[in-house]
């Protein structure tokens, strides 16, 4: 019984900020091209960033066989078109939120850029929608519409329609579009091409689904008739409704000022995407004797990340399974920690699972990779400073015990 049997000692807790065991840190770019990205950012914040989004739709058939059976083609007339777009992020204090819809050539692919596609962007509009004002509109919800929608939806004296997701509150925007403005065209092979820019009172910024995305990708459906000849009576001929949805050829969004290049700090995000390779010189005590309570990853951003404060992004740690440089393997374990727009404080990353990991397993490669997600969605990126900047490099902060030592009967 005490105090004969009981230990003399006591629990100590250590809390140390380990300012130069982060080495052979870089960053590496060209991960994910904005093409293919799961979402793709319209934008405009002066002096800021301007980011337009746009896609193209795949070749239509103009003729249709009308006859099962009959080798005979009938052309198709389009009566109107209705193209879609999924607002999976949006300001939700900014007011007067609008969409322009712009035409764009149907040769737009992955080697378009701002200033090529610019003129196209300041040409004539297609069409406009108030994001806003369909908001405040009371939702239409009877039988015909549910019907028809497969839910509510709020439709202006336009005819653009929006519908509001019950699983995340994405926005589903829809502009209906005359054959003059979205005609069927043989030379481009019924192809369409839309670019769409954003504007609003203040700070425009919308995320828009892409291809990538599954269900929230932009949409065209064609309205259309097209007649069947009665080559055998008197009887007129009958002419057939229908619609058909186009395939999607391409997406992507520009934007400028472009991503600058890389230089001697850690960038995490931008187009293509950048990520950083930080690798950690464990001290041999941390393995021996001791149990992690916490660690923090600390980095000191060059500046603070500007544009739209719904811009703001997470980026994640991810253990690597394996040291293979730039393309090396992740693991499961990761921190994580959102970067807010305008913000230049420092960035603390929960480390302490990787960390407590690291200690208790030796053959584990002590590195991690810093990434943004989603990637290649935005204009944002943050650059951290690195290990070459003594001042300011990255630092891990643990807290940790040493094992008790009991006594002996």
């Amino acid at each position: 019984m005490c105090p004969t049997f009981c230990p003399a000692g006591s629990i100590d807790i250590h809390d140390t900020i380990f300012a130069a065991i982060i080495e052979r840190d870089s960053s590496f770019r060209g991960y994910v091209p904005s093409y293919q990205a799961e979402a793709m950012t319209a934008a405009d914040v002066p002096g800021v960033v301007e980011s337009r989004a746009f896609f193209a739709t795949d070749t239509m058939f103009r003729r249709v066989t009308p006859k099962l059976g009959d080798t005979t083609t009938v052309p198709i007339s389009v009566d109107s078109t209705r193209v879609r777009f999924v607002i999976v992020r949006r300001p939700k204090n900014t007011t007067n939120l609008r969409l322009r819809l712009y035409q764009l050539p149907t040769t737009v692919d992955s080697t378009s850029d701002f200033a090529s596609l610019d003129s196209y962007f300041n040409g004539p509009l297609v069409d406009s929608l108030n994001v806003s004002d369909l908001l405040a509109l009371p939702a239409i919800g009877d039988t015909q519409t549910i019907r028809l929608w497969g839910d509510s939806i709020r439709v202006d004296t336009a005819g653009h329609v929006l519908q509001i997701s019950r699983v995340d509150s994405s926005l589903a925007v829809y502009f209906n579009l005359d054959s003059l403005q979205a005609p069927l065209s043989d030379p481009d092979t019924g192809r369409l091409a839309f670019g769409v820019r954003v504007a609003a009172d203040s700070l425009a910024s919308v995320t828009l689904g892409t291809t990538e995305s599954g269900g929230n990708a932009p949409l065209v459906r064609r309205f259309l008739h097209y007649t069947i000849p009665d080559t055998v009576s008197a009887t007129p001929d009958s002419v057939v409704h229908t619609d058909r949805a186009l395939a999607n050829r391409f997406d992507n969004f520009v934007f400028t000022p472009p991503t600058p290049p890389s230089d001697s700090n850690l960038a995490v995000g931008g187009v293509p995407s950048a990520r950083s390779l930080l690798r950690v010189a464990m001290p041999a005590f941390l393995h021996d004797s001791i149990d992690v309570v916490r660690a923090t990853l600390v980095l000191v951003p060059v500046n603070a990340v500007q544009g739209a404060p719904s811009d703001s992004f997470k980026i994640e740690a991810h253990a690597l399974a394996a040291d293979l440089g730039a393309k090396s393997p992740l693991s499961s374990l990761a921190g994580s920690k959102i970067i807010h727009i305008g913000s230049p404080d420092t960035v603390n990353i929960e480390l302490t699972t990787l960390v407590r990991s690291w200690s208790l397993d030796t053959t584990l490669t002590t590195a991690f990779i810093l990434g943004q997600v989603p990637e290649a969605t935005s204009y944002t990126e943050v650059r951290f400073y690195s290990s070459r900047a003594p001042a300011y490099r990255p630092a891990l902060h643990v807290t940790y015990v040493k094992r008790f030592r009991f006594g002996e009967p």
